[in-house]
């Protein structure tokens, strides 16, 4: 039985890893810890302790797995008072800012013992064009183009303060859809980076740019990528390949690969349920836990192993450092 202790009770934590963990039988939820105390009684139902101190939470039970949840600028202060009392660590996206942050937070630890929410990569769709590309099936990707816009994403709360959030739209949500191009290109260096951006109150609000990808093969790709939320587009990734493109839509309610020719004629495969799934957070979640999981138990790097999450994070430092 793995004992897992929660820090951070928000929508992502009550609607996505609670289930999960509780659907599991070889999952105890010693304890959650949260300043505020939501859905008590639930809880109390479930036999879950709940703390607002995370002294007191250590103090209760000792953990084998810590979820972190918190929002970003309260992570190194709950890493410092946990680091010594666990023996893996899943965090929640985003993770980090630099380089030298992630490493600060992966080390003393088994590489298969840490991870990041980047749940995308569990995703039916992601699984299959990274096979495609992987097998060579339809030739090397030339380019890559990452579009994606939201007028109704809210800066509120922590998101709103810079020295809390860390960052603006291209840390909060445009990490996951890199992450995502860089696992399925299978990428292990970046030249060439480049970006234009519009920031408001210090946090980008849209970033235009460019980048290289040199991925295992040796192959050169090229990927440009829009994020905004001063308007809504149309939220896909195109892999350009060289005589037809794939688009991958990322969000549940389309999840989706289109094969299109050079005569823009179409090929979905929308209702080939396997091969789409699984294409709900949940579902999605569920994979991604057991991935964890199963690397935990048996010692085993994979491919949601904290090194494979390094490039990500560079990607994010040259954002941030331009």
């Amino acid at each position: 039985m793995i004992k897992i202790g929660i820090i951070g009770f928000g929508n992502v934590t009550w609607n996505v890893h609670l289930p999960i963990l509780l659907s599991r039988k070889d999952i105890k939820i010693s304890w959650i810890c949260d300043p505020k105390i939501k859905k008590k009684k639930i809880l109390e139902k479930k036999n879950i302790a709940f703390f607002k101190s995370i002294d007191n939470a250590i103090d209760h039970e000792e953990i084998d797995i810590a979820l972190i949840t918190v929002p970003y600028h309260e992570r190194k202060n709950i890493f410092e008072k946990i680091k010594k009392n666990v023996k893996g660590i899943y965090f929640e996206k985003p993770f980090a800012l630099n380089e030298a942050e992630h490493k600060y937070f992966s080390k003393n630890f088994e590489n298969y013992a840490l991870t990041v929410g980047f749940q995308r990569r569990k995703m039916g769709v992601v699984s299959n064009i990274k096979h495609i590309i992987d097998q060579n099936i339809l030739g090397k990707p030339m380019e890559i183009s990452i579009d994606f816009g939201d007028i109704h994403y809210k800066f509120d709360s922590y998101r709103s303060d810079i020295s809390k959030s860390g960052g603006g739209i291209f840390f909060e949500t445009g990490s996951h859809w890199v992450d995502t191009v860089l696992f399925t290109t299978s990428a292990k260096k970046i030249n060439e980076f480049n970006v234009k951006k519009v920031n408001e109150d210090n946090l980008d609000i849209e970033s235009n740019g460019f980048f290289k990808i040199i991925n295992d093969y040796n192959h050169q790709i090229e990927c440009k990528f829009y994020f905004t939320t001063l308007k809504n587009t149309s939220n896909k990734i195109s892999y350009k390949f060289n005589n037809c493109s794939i688009d991958l839509y990322l969000f549940e309610d389309e999840a989706n690969l289109i094969l299109k020719n050079k005569n823009s004629k179409k090929f979905s495969i929308l209702n080939e349920e396997k091969f789409n799934f699984p294409c709900s957070s949940l579902g999605v979640g569920a994979l991604y836990w057991d991935d964890y999981l199963n690397s935990f138990k048996n010692k085993k790097r994979s491919d949601i192993s904290i090194e494979n999450f390094l490039l990500t994070t560079k990607l994010i430092e040259l954002f941030y450092e331009k």
